[in-house]
Order: C-alpha cells, then structure tokens, then sequence
C-alpha cells in the first residue's frame, strides 16, 4: 500500500471516530469551545509539518543525528537521519495550549463576531473558574518540563536508570498544583463481598504516589516501544485519538456521565486533540522510510501528555485499557530493563539486506516487536510497524467494548 495511502487512512481513522462523537454533543458551550480547540489544532498540525524540517537540519548540523539500523547493509542505512525532532511538536503543543486557554477565557460568539468586524468593538470574558486555570498551568509546566528533559536526554544520552526516574521530577508541578480528589470508588463486586468496604475510598498520599507511577509508566512506555520507523508517533496518534474519542462521548453524557465527570473529560479533549493533531504533523515524516528521528525528546512529551490527561481528567483507569499493549510491552521488557537477563543498547530485530526482510534475533530480546516478529514471521519494517499499530487499535476497541459494557456493573 502506498505511503501517503497509508497515512490517510490512519488520519481517517483517527480524527474520523472522533469528529462522530462530536455530533452527539448538544451543550452549545462545549460544542464552540471543542471547535475553537479543532481549529487550533488545525494550525498546530500546519505548524508541526512546516517546524519539523527546520528543527532536523539544525540538529543534524550539531551532530545530533544517527542512522537508521533497519536498513543496515543498503545505502539507506549509510544516511545519517537527524534525531530529536519531537522538539518541534512538542513546542508546537504548548503554544496551542495556551491558545486555547485564552479562547476559554473568552465568550466564543463574541471572539467570532469580534474577527467579523475587523477587531472592532469589544470582547466579551468569561472568566475562568480557578480548577480550570490550576489545570492549565499545571498541565503546561509538567509537560513542559518533560519537554526539556526530552531533550537533554537525546543531547546527553542519560543512562536508563535515570531515564526511569526523569518523569518523577517532570511530575512535581502536577503534584504541586492537584486540587482534585484522592480518593478512588470501590468497585461493585468488592462491595458486595461483604468486607465492609465503603463505597468511596480515600487514598491521600497513596493516591499522589500513583499519580507519580502513572507518569513514569506512560513516560517510559511510550519511549521502550519504539525502534521501527513509524511505532513511537504511530502509537502516540492512536492512543490520543482514543482518548479523545473517550473524552467526547462522556462529555455527551454516555454512560450517564455527571456534570463534574464531563468538565473533566473536557478538559481532556483540550490536551488530546492538539496531541493528535501535532503528531500526525510529526508522522508525516517519521512515517516509513523515516526522514526524521523523533527521539526522546518526543517519547517523554507524549507520554506525559498523555497520563495529564488521564489524571486531571479522572479516568486512569480507563487510560491504562487503552495503553494496553504498552502494558504488556513494558512487564514483558522487565527483565533486560533491570538486567536479570543480557540487555543490549538497541533492542532491535535483524535486518536481511539480501530479503529486506526482518526476523528476530537468535537470542531473543523480550519486547513487542521482536515478539511481533517469532509469533508472526518475518516482514518488512514497514508491515511490522502497521502490525503492532494494528494491535494498537485492537487493545483500544476492547477498551471501549470493556469499558462501556462494564458500566454499571463495575462500579
């Protein structure tokens, strides 16, 4: 299938399901705010796409490129590919964040009437309630922080040990600045056991400590499924349209989602979709054959983008459905990860030059993609890649299947 095929359908997929939830939303509010949040991202996918070429040639230029070792053997792989291009996406992110922070701010109808007139006359303010603006600015400073650790770990090349450890640091804003609950509702089937257990259970300093664990994981997951042209934006893509299209269906109120619960996944939505939008700019060219590296630099920014969202917009548990196969991935990776067993620096098939084909090393590394490989036989880079995306869509259907026929009965 051709390349560009293959990114439309992927974009279709992704942005299609979403802009469905959409039609079922009737809150005249969200429905303006959550288009004003779409066109935002409309321009941040243009800014990604136009920022990304200009990143690569100054990374490259600094040496900050290595190449592709897929392709080892052919004249492919003697090309140096520029890394840290996540750079660009993920400064792109924030600026759209703060944009639609300020469209918040402001009465939609009058922004639109005040453009109409030739920004003439006066904009009419809503001012935002202080959890909204305490979710921003947390939401801004923790991805921001991973951001710059990102990349001073593709400058510096810090030590694996310390990249488990990066997220914890980049999660003290969060910290600091969570006003939300921390409590967890005790499932059904506990209650009815009989242990006495109350409905709402409080956590306290427990719950702030699995806020951390959620980050950490999110943060290195993303980072150790990686190492196929295409998998670390491929992956990130499919799992904020997922969270996106989680998030709009609740704020249209199925599964009887309560006004609280909906603000919640609202506020979701404005991280998702500038998320989505930003990557899909980033994997038009990360796409096989890959023109750019999107380093740690991207790995980290999208995971904890990912887990903000998860827990300011309360569904953690939902959000570890969807990432599933980067569950599966990272239990499957601890044992090289803590080197109880061999462990090499790049954890990566072989590539037969004379096939273009890839197969599993002969003695096995014990991540996805090399499982990918034993279980289903060699293939090209590419055709793995669109494997293991594949399961990637199929973990997140089952989400929803679990999560909507469950609801209810789970709790």
């Amino acid at each position: 299938m051709p390349r560009n095929l293959q990114l439309f359908l992927l974009a279709l997929l992704g942005f299609g399901l979403p802009a469905w939830a959409f039609t079922l939303i009737t809150d005249v509010r969200a429905q303006q705010l959550i288009v004003a949040c779409a066109a935002v991202s409309v321009f941040g996918f243009l800014g990604t796409a136009y920022l990304v070429p200009k990143v690569a040639s100054k990374t490259q230029a600094r040496g900050i490129c290595g190449k592709d070792l897929n392709k080892k053997g052919t004249p492919a792989g003697d090309v140096p590919i520029p890394e840290a291009a996540g750079l660009a996406p993920g400064c792109i992110f924030l600026l759209c964040v703060i944009c639609i922070e300020l469209l918040h701010y402001y009465d939609i109808g009058s922004l639109v009437g005040f453009v109409r007139s030739g920004f003439v006359g006066e904009l009419k303010a809503e001012p935002i309630a202080d959890a909204w603006l305490v979710d921003y600015n947390a939401a801004l400073a923790t991805i921001g922080f991973m951001l710059f650790l990102g990349f001073t770990d593709d400058v510096l090349d810090i030590r694996w040990r310390v990249k488990l450890i990066l997220p914890l640091f980049a999660s003290l804003p969060l910290l600091a600045a969570y006003s939300g609950g921390t409590g967890i509702a005790v499932p059904k089937p506990l209650l009815s056991l009989g242990l006495g257990l109350p409905a709402y259970l409080e956590l306290g300093i427990l719950y702030k400590l699995f806020m951390v664990m959620l980050t950490i994981f999110c943060t290195n997951s993303i980072n150790i499924l990686a190492g196929v042209n295409g998998l670390e934006a491929g992956q990130t893509f499919i799992v904020a349209c997922a969270v996106l299209l989680h998030n709009l269906l609740a704020v249209a109120g199925w599964a009887g989602a309560t006004p609280g619960v909906r603000d919640g996944h609202l506020f979701s939505s404005y991280l998702m979709m500038p998320l989505a939008a930003t990557t899909f700019g980033l994997l038009v060219f990360n796409w096989y054959p890959s023109k750019v590296f999107v380093g740690d630099t991207f790995t980290y920014f999208a995971g904890m983008t990912i887990a903000v969202a998860g827990i300011l917009g309360h569904f953690s548990e939902t959000l570890l459905l969807f990432l599933l196969p980067q569950v599966f991935n990272f239990v499957y990776s601890l044992p090289q990860l803590f080197k109880i067993v061999p462990c090499p620096r790049h954890r990566l098939p072989v590539f037969d030059p004379t096939t273009g084909l890839l197969r599993p090393k002969d003695a096995p590394d014990w991540n996805l993609v090399n499982l990918t490989l034993q279980l289903f036989g060699r293939c090209s880079e590419n055709a793995l890649c669109v494997r293991v995306l594949g399961f990637q869509v199929a973990s997140c259907a089952v989400a929803f299947g679990l999560r909507y026929l469950l609801q209810g009965y789970y709790k």
